[in-house]
């Protein structure tokens, strides 16, 4: 009884090595719709942390992340409609294949460049533009400064973040509203990541693009 057990502790261990390396990174899952307000936020701030938080960046990972009802773009494909060789490494997830598509339409845009000797842990970014009246016929009211005063809040509380740079004041006469913010936040289980949130606020829509930066050694 004990030789066999010592002959079937190897190929236990096997198996389970092979098993912890065929897991797979969860898929991005949009909770809400991309509304210009609060959730299409949130969908943001989920798809950052699922692509460039939580998994180290690797060739399959794209795949693995792929949202339901979005593609694998390549990067000449994606902003020039063709493929050229210029930009091997990089990919897109996309809602509708091109980026003036999917900005048009609002969608969450998640854009990678895939590790190279020069680049060797990659990059990784979330955008996403959406105009209010797309979602608020009536424009946005209150709506542009209610959510530029509570982005700071919301990216903290969402991804667990602390700010490094301080942000702008905001001002309820404004406007418009843009400030670029460097954060820290813990990432891909035992390190700590930067990251920077560009965000412009104003009468017509929200734009935010949410970049990793790199491990802070």
């Amino acid at each position: 009884m004990d030789k066999l057990i010592s002959r079937l502790l190897p190929v236990c261990f096997l198996l389970c090595c092979m098993s912890c390396h065929a897991a797979s990174a969860e898929r991005i899952v949009f909770k809400y719709e991309n509304t210009a307000d609060l959730r299409g936020l949130v969908n943001v701030l989920t798809a950052f942390r699922a692509a460039c938080l939580s998994e180290p960046l690797a060739p399959a990972l794209p795949a693995e992340l792929l949202p339901n009802g979005y593609q694998i773009v390549s990067g000449p494909v994606y902003m020039w409609g063709k493929e050229d060789g210029s930009l091997p490494n990089n990919v897109v997830l996309s809602k509708t294949g091109n980026e003036e598509s999917d900005t048009a339409g609002g969608y969450p845009i998640i854009k990678f460049i895939l590790p190279t000797a020069r680049v060797p842990e990659g990059a990784c970014e979330v955008s996403w533009a959406r105009r209010w009246v797309q979602d608020y016929p009536s424009g946005a009211g209150r709506l542009s400064h209610d959510m530029a005063a509570s982005l700071v809040a919301r990216v903290s509380y969402h991804l667990g973040a602390a700010l490094l740079s301080p942000p702008d004041a905001i001002s309820a006469d404004a406007t418009s509203y843009s400030d670029l913010t460097t954060w820290r936040t813990e990432c891909r289980a035992t390190k700590l990541c930067r990251f920077d949130v560009l965000a412009r606020i104003d009468q017509e829509g929200i734009e935010v693009t949410v970049t990793w930066r790199d491990e802070v050694q």
